[in-house]
């Protein structure tokens, strides 16, 4: 079989797959398992049919439906003025659409197959339609504008594209959205190459440069906001447009995290959240750092080529993650196809470019080998991947055609779905984005092949200037392979090419596991697919191998000529968990054999080979025996220095996979201390940190080996470099990190590590210095007089008043600096405010069910909303409301049983049967001698709190564990305060147990009022 041939029948058969939804496949994406469908899951998009959610807009229509429970669909609305306008009515069930029934089918496609029908027929779509209590029905005819069918070449040669971007045009044209959505709708209208949208592109920028400042830092923002700019530049030549580009630049240089990219702001490093990075947010940067460069602008070298070799890696090892991490599996939210377009700029410079091409046409079709994961994504609910699909799959219109076409035309139901009767675009099936203004990302697939945009490959400018990048960025020669978009000969010889999506069902992905007896398909089968173009294909078939145990093929797959296969086997034996790093079901080292071994030494002597093969080598050592560990340490250790995190973390999983035996670990550790404090990157060094507190069971701390892992965590304390400014977040979390483990270790050792801290206070940022101190306070009733009351006055003279120090600076950590104080003056701290005692205090209460019009589904699990009140209630948080028939009794009230993880308060008085609750109390006080106020809350959903008439908390979520939440009061609401009585008041509900229909609601409430007096803090010196 030759490989166009192979090619064009491997898509032609996903276009039969797609279309033909009833196909005998499951897909890759996140669909639901559920009885309700009678077809296979091959679009991770489709309702669930557990809950409530937003279908959308139907396409050009006008109507706009809502998924209820069971998949039905419930009439929401009519658009005026569309089609649909006045031919249905709000709560009606739409069942089908031209006589086929949308029962047990994913309804997007459904409804998006019937558009795509009627605008290249007759425009007529006749809705199946039921009353709203079911007992009738009718059918219901909309007539849409005939537009005529796609081009079998579409958006290419087509007149139905062609009508779709001047509609969509005009549309935008006219839009006044920003952030985001205003940079997608400028680079739309630039990418039709109609001259006539420049003057709005050029309005809305030069608005934009008036006031840098009020863009604020927000990396979505000024990534998208400034390709825009720099593409107008490009096609223009306008130079009013250069000031902004420059501060975008510059404003990224200044705000860069690790000079590698971007959290969700410029100018943030928070390790604990993505590792400190935002890798969706950050990649429009990179793009618009490159396009700068070639608008002739001065961007700083060092940020520029550090953000594009740190995206550059991700090429051909899997999805690109969410943060600072590995690859991911199949399906990236649109980040594979984000960094296909820095490929793209970077493949526009001057010299050998090759690398870059070859990274672009890489990630370019793991976009398209994603599509089971069409429209769905982590928190945008798939907006990312929207907004990316069409510009980055295009690039592969030239090099595979076949490919791109049936990608293209699989998806064609979606693109016709998510259109407007404006002209405009949605987003079908996003949750939190299928609105007009993010839909410019869709048109932005019709007009991709138009190459009329730097990223979608348009001609080099009149206005550009030369730059150059570097013709080898990460890797050797070698890596250069996991590049390749063609599978490895004997995959293409055995001539399977099924559709992706059925291979990585049947193989298991990241998150899923095999769908088949891996022993039931032919070892043949398994064994080429370690052979696929695709990583995570790839990976999986050396996973499903390890799990069959057939390590023989496995070890032939490590001396494979192609570097991908023997990666392939190095993933297997480690069960490897892309960003999660190794997983559980690694290989033992009994089942290492010697030739296993040798090859792996070999990989790592080689100095050709792969680095990403030397990565998976030294995963693979750590499973190996610790005496063949430290035979090899002089082929392990150069590694230990590498340039690259991922094969840091290797090195040092494979040395203290070593110091497991006793004998061995006094010649480990050291090695292994050095490389910990050095240790810059989050993942990696949260690794090391772990697998230090692992090893550390092993051996009792007051053992030789015990004392030196304990000097281990204090040399880290000691010598982790911390930045200063906003980047001091990385090296202080390391540093917070690794006392923690220290003082878990051996709390005895607490003294020392608090001492070496000590010095490095002023370095440490506040919160991670309040994890240290409530550790310390933790552990003090384990330590010995003598050592106890020397770390009180550590903790008291040092500790608290660096926490004063902070407080006069104005962050604020009352409860730290309240309980180092307690150490000293046993009276400091928090009181209850009210001359009664919170316990003693009697509630006034009521409940009630909502009206029919707020009612909301039991299966939603946050359900706190505002809701009409009972008739006479709607003052009820006023003090002079009279609540005399409302019952009463003490806090907490509840009903049912709030409990999660074994952790319970008992009711005291019962809710009632409503869902919503509403409570007053009065407290009285003989003083306002006070200068911090807050409300600490049991509430098992949202609430609001008012005092004496007065709005002073709420929230709208669901507090999952039970517990007293502290919640500070402003200083501007401190004001309501009053000597004598005082009322509080408090609006809360309950839940259905589990968000289970037919289960008990759950519902707990109780409030108290805590002060401080500064002084309380302030007086006591230290000694």
């Amino acid at each position: 079989m030759n490989r166009s041939g192979a090619a064009i029948r491997r898509w032609g058969g996903i276009l039969c797959v797609v279309i033909v939804t009833a196909a005998s496949a499951y897909g890759a994406g996140s669909a639901p398992t559920d009885d309700y469908y009678t077809e296979p899951p091959l679009f991770g998009l489709r309702p669930n049919p557990k809950t409530e959610s937003n279908f959308g807009v139907v396409g050009v229509t006008g109507l706009k439906l809502k998924v209820f429970p069971g998949v039905v669909l419930k009439v929401q609305e009519a658009l005026p003025g569309t089609p649909a306008d006045g031919k249905f009515n709000k709560g009606e069930i739409v069942t089908g659409i031209n006589g086929l029934a949308h029962k047990g089918r994913n309804p997007y496609v459904v409804f998006g197959e019937a558009l795509t029908k009627a605008e290249a027929t007759d425009g007529i779509l006749v809705f199946d339609v039921a009353s709203v209590d079911g007992k009738e029905t009718r059918r219901v005819e909309v007539v849409v504008p005939v537009l005529g069918a796609y081009s079998p070449t579409w958006p290419v040669d087509c007149k139905k594209s062609q009508a779709v971007v001047k509609g969509a045009a005009e549309y935008y044209a006219k839009s006044e959205k920003g952030g985001v959505e205003g940079a997608l709708r400028c680079l739309f209208l630039l990418s039709t190459g109609d001259d006539l949208h420049l003057p709005v592109v050029k309005a809305y920028l030069n608005k934009l440069g008036a006031n840098v400042q009020a863009i604020g830092d927000c990396t979505w923002i000024r990534g998208y906001s400034g390709i825009a700019c720099a593409e107008y530049y490009l096609r223009t030549g306008d130079p009013s447009v250069l000031p902004l580009l420059k501060h975008f630049c510059d404003d990224a240089v200044d705000g860069q995290a690790y000079g590698l990219a971007w959290a969700h702001g410029t100018h943030r490093c928070n390790p604990n959240y993505m590792e400190g990075l935002m890798n969706p947010a950050s990649a429009q940067l990179v793009t618009t750092l490159l396009l700068a460069r070639e608008c002739g602008i001065d961007v700083d070298e060092k940020a520029l080529q550090g953000s594009l070799k740190y995206f550059y890696r991700f090429a051909g090892h899997g999805a690109v993650p969410y943060g600072e991490h590995r690859g991911e599996g199949l399906g990236s939210n649109g980040k594979d196809g984000m960094v296909a377009a820095i490929m793209q700029i970077a493949s526009e410079a001057k010299g050998d470019v090759g690398i870059y091409r070859q990274a672009r046409n890489r990630l370019a079709m793991s976009m398209i080998d994603s599509y089971a994961s069409l429209s769905t994504g982590h928190a945008d609910d798939g907006r990312g991947d929207a907004i990316w699909r069409g510009i980055s799959s295009s690039y592969l219109r030239d090099i595979k055609p076949a490919a791109y076409q049936s990608h293209q035309s699989s998806i064609i139901w979606w693109y016709d779905l998510s259109r407007r009767p404006s002209g405009a675009f949605g987003i079908s099936s996003c949750q939190s984005f299928d609105d007009e203004a993010s839909g410019a990302a869709l048109a932005l697939a019709y007009t991709a092949p138009l190459k009329t945009l730097r990223i979608t490959g348009a001609p080099r400018s009149k206005y550009a200037a030369d730059f150059t990048l570097p013709a080898q960025l990460w890797g050797r020669k070698a890596d250069l392979v996991f590049l390749s978009t063609e599978s490895g000969r004997p995959y293409v010889d055995y001539g399977l090419e099924e559709p992706i999506h059925i291979t990585a069902v049947k193989l298991g992905e990241m998150y899923s596991q095999p769908s088949v007896k891996l022993a039931e398909l032919p070892k043949e089968e398994i064994l080429n697919n370690a052979h696929h173009q695709n990583y995570v294909i790839r990976a999986q078939a050396g996973k499903s191998l390890r799990q069959l145990g057939a390590f023989d093929e496995l070890e032939k797959l490590m001396n494979d000529k192609d570097p991908r296969a023997r990666r392939a086997a190095l993933d297997g034996l480690v069960d490897y968990k892309y960003w999660f790093f190794m997983g559980p079901e690694r290989i033992s080292n009994d089942k290492v054999t010697p030739g296993m071994l040798a090859s792996l030494r070999k990989m790592l002597a080689d100095p050709e080979e792969s680095i990403y093969v030397v990565d998976g080598a030294l995963m693979v050592m750590s499973c190996v025996s610790p005496s063949n560990i430290v035979e090899s340490l002089s082929l392990i250790t150069p590694w230990t220095i590498y340039d690259e995190w991922w094969v840091r973390q290797s090195a040092f999983t494979a040395l203290a996979a070593a110091a497991e035996d006793a004998s061995l670990a006094p010649k480990i550790l050291p090695m292994l201390s050095e490389i910990l404090w050095r240790e810059d990157r989050p993942t990696a060094r949260g690794t090391m940190t772990q697998r230090m507190s692992r090893l550390a069971k092993n051996y009792k701390p007051d053992s030789e080996t015990g004392r030196q892992i304990s000097a281990i965590f204090n040399k880290a304390i000691e010598m982790t470099r911390i930045d200063t400014g906003f980047r001091d977040g990385a090296g202080g979390f390391y540093v917070k990190n690794d006392f923690l483990s220290g003082v878990n270790f051996d709390p005895l050792s607490s003294l020392e590590l608090a001492k070496s801290l000590k010095k490095r206070l002023p370095e440490i940022r506040t919160g991670y210095l309040v994890n240290v101190v409530e550790s310390l306070l933790a552990v003090r009733a384990k330590l010995a007089d003598p050592v106890r009351l020397e770390l009180d006055d550590m903790l008291y003279a040092d500790y608290r008043q660096d926490l004063i120090r902070r407080m006069e600076a104005g962050d604020m950590q009352l409860d730290a600096i309240s309980s180092l104080t307690q150490l000293k003056e046993k009276k400091a701290g928090w009181r209850d405010l009210g001359c009664d005692s919170p316990e003693d205090r009697v509630w006034q209460f009521t409940s009630f069910e909502p009206q029919a019009k707020d009612f909301l589904s039991p299966l939603e699990g946050k359900r706190f909303r505002n809701v009409a009140l009972p008739e006479g209630m709607e003052k009820w948080y006023m003090p002079e409301f009279d609540a005399g028939k409302w019952a009463s009794g003490k806090a907490p009230i509840g009903k049912g049983e709030f409990i999660k993880r074994g952790v319970k308060f008992e009711n005291r008085s019962i809710w009632g049967d409503g869902e919503f609750l509403l409570a007053r109390s009065v407290f009285n006080l003989d003083s306002l001698d006070f200068d911090y106020v807050r409300i600490s809350i049991l509430a098992s959903q949202g609430y609001q709190v008012y005092l004496n008439g007065n709005k002073i908390s709420e929230f709208e979520w669901a507090r999952n564990p039970p517990q007293y939440f502290k919640i500070d009061i402003k200083p501007d609401q401190m004001k309501h305060f009053k000597l004598g009585t005082n009322v509080i008041a408090v609006c809360a509900n309950a839940a259905y147990k589990d968000n289970k229909e037919g289960e008990p609601l759950i519902g707990q409430f109780d409030i108290r009022v805590e002060g401080l007096r500064k002084l309380d803090l302030m007086a006591a010196s230290p000694e």
